[in-house]
């Protein structure tokens, strides 16, 4: 029996670390006497462990992982910014082209023609490429392409639409190329405040690709200027936007600065917005008058228009309005405020504007709320952690967002609070096909998911 017990673990050893196939091993197991013996303590097989069938005469042992495990993923690559390495225009130092990579939105670039056609030209430092370019226009966005050189002439590998004042285009790997207009073929001068060129590899955060908005989205914010979707709605955009994946489309009505749009936009980046905002872009006046602000922009009807116009294109769930007083007794305030919420019966009517209601039919909005309203009011609790941002809550992410308006810092009696007079989270539900709240913890209560 020991000699038995020797030649089991003999055996057991050899099975381990031999190449011999298996179906030797089995032969030579099957000219001995059966082996009662306990298995060597040394070697143990997995539990799970199958002999295998078949010969393998030049399978060599491989290591193989327990069937819970699976292999760790490779950690992404994170794309480079390489923006303040490359050549703009064949220069690195020339101090106009630096405005194009100085991270100030109140500087930009103009192009010149050069050989005939108005053109960006980048060229990557020595042994990199560029996957993807952000764009931050100073002018309204253009429909631009992306070339190339091959040999004497230039090819197009990426184009974009006149989308975004922030407009990522991905390209394919490139040390060299060029950006000029599209639909005139470099003949419009290109007015830049910022880009952004970088490696391929996953895109950073912070790199905005915008989306538009579809055909519906869950909630509708209309806001006076850039800044006041933080300053008077509080968390509102972090905890529907960023944290619960909602789709929010925000409507900005005033501003008199291009510098202004950009900040709106990473503004609302931070908030997790990927919803491209829509600019109505009235003339701001500084007037405390409601019908002064009307006058300006072209009349009550025509903002009371563009409000149902809206409505009807984007079907929201939920609207969100200044309040009645303005908050600070703002005109521009006021007059979105009082449009928006005549605009509600308007645009459930075939025949008012009848021109949108053809091209997009009418809407009834199922919840209206208003900042500060009395009636029907509800709380929000601006200070519930999110996992989306890593355990802050939606005021710390809006005071945050509001960082990136660097153009109003210098007006120090701007903040973004709860409580007062002016309290961010305190809001009355308007007008309603739902019923009215009674949890009053959620925007959206009564409102059945899509898809639901």
């Amino acid at each position: 029996m020991v000699g038995n017990k020797l030649l089991a673990c003999l055996l057991t050893t050899l099975f381990a670390l031999s190449p011999v196939s298996d179906r030797t091993l089995v032969a030579a197991e099957s000219e001995q006497p059966a082996i009662t013996a306990a298995p060597v303590a040394e070697i143990p097989a997995p539990e799970t462990s199958t002999p295998s069938v078949g010969p393998s005469p030049t399978a060599e042992p491989t290591a193989t992982l327990p069937p819970t495990a699976t292999p760790s993923p490779e950690p992404a690559v994170l794309a480079e910014d390489i923006t303040l390495e490359c050549a703009l225009n064949g220069y690195t130092g020339a101090r106009q082209l630096l405005h194009l990579k100085d991270n100030v939105y109140k500087t930009y670039w103009e192009s010149t023609k050069r050989n005939g056609v108005h053109s960006l030209r980048v060229t990557a430092p020595e042994g990199k490429t560029a996957s993807g370019i952000l764009i931050r226009w100073k002018s309204w966005p253009l429909a631009v392409s992306v070339q190339v050189p091959s040999g004497d002439d230039w090819v197009t590998v990426a184009a974009c639409d006149a989308d975004f004042v922030a407009q990522y285009i991905a390209i394919p790997d490139a040390a060299d190329f060029r950006i000029i207009s599209r639909d005139d073929e470099g003949q419009t001068k290109l007015e830049i405040s910022e880009i952004t060129v970088l490696t391929p590899g996953e895109l950073p955060d912070d790199i905005q690709v915008w989306r538009k908005a579809e055909d519906k989205v869950d909630m509708l914010l209309i806001a006076g200027h850039p800044d006041d979707e933080l300053l008077w709605f509080g968390g509102l955009l972090p905890t529907y936007a960023g944290e619960q994946g909602r789709d929010v489309l925000v409507a900005c009505g005033a501003h008199n600065s291009y510098y202004r749009r950009l900040e709106l936009c990473d503004g609302l980046w931070a908030c997790g917005v990927n919803i491209y905002p829509e600019f109505l872009s009235y003339f701001d006046l500084a007037s405390g008058s409601a019908q002064a602000v009307y006058k300006e922009w072209g009349g009550q009807s025509r903002v009371q228009g563009d409000i149902v116009r809206l409505y009807r294109q984007y079907r929201p769930d939920v609207v969100v309005l200044h309040a009645d007083n303005g908050e600070t007794g703002h005109g521009a305030h006021k007059a979105l405020s009082l449009t928006g919420r005549d605009a509600i019966a308007s645009a459930a009517s075939a025949e008012e504007f009848p021109e949108t209601a053809e091209l997009y039919g009418t809407w009834l909005v199922p919840k209206v709320y208003l900042h500060l309203w009395e009636e029907n009011q509800i709380t929000m609790d601006w200070h519930v952690p999110l996992a989306r941002f890593g355990g802050l809550d939606s005021m710390e992410v809006a005071a945050i967002a509001f960082e990136k308006h660097v153009s109003q810092h210098t007006k120090s009696y701007y903040s973004i609070h709860d409580g007062g007079d002016t309290d961010c989270s305190l809001f009355g539900l308007f007008h309603t096909t739902v019923g009215v709240d009674v949890e009053k913890q959620d925007m959206f209560e009564h409102i059945t998911p899509r898809g639901e």
